[in-house]
């Protein structure tokens, strides 16, 4: 019922997990994508080391939603 504590936690994703919310892209996709896209800054993985890489929930949605919104 502590709903200020949900909200502060971060959802984080694998990129597996992205790619498979993303429909099913690569990891070598999305690795180019983190580099080349118009969205990348929205998409920005979090970093703990060089192998552990994070996404946040929030940010892969409003990232689909503004691919959505230019096609």
């Amino acid at each position: 019922m502590n709903r200020k504590n949900e909200d502060t936690e971060l959802d984080l994703l694998t990129p597996q997990e992205v790619c498979n919310l993303l429909g099913g892209i690569t990891q070598k996709t999305l690795r180019e994508w983190n580099i080349n896209h118009r969205y990348k800054k929205t998409l920005s993985p979090i970093r703990f080391t060089h192998k552990v890489v994070r996404y946040e929930r929030k940010n892969i949605i409003e990232f689909i939603n503004k691919c959505k919104s230019n096609y």
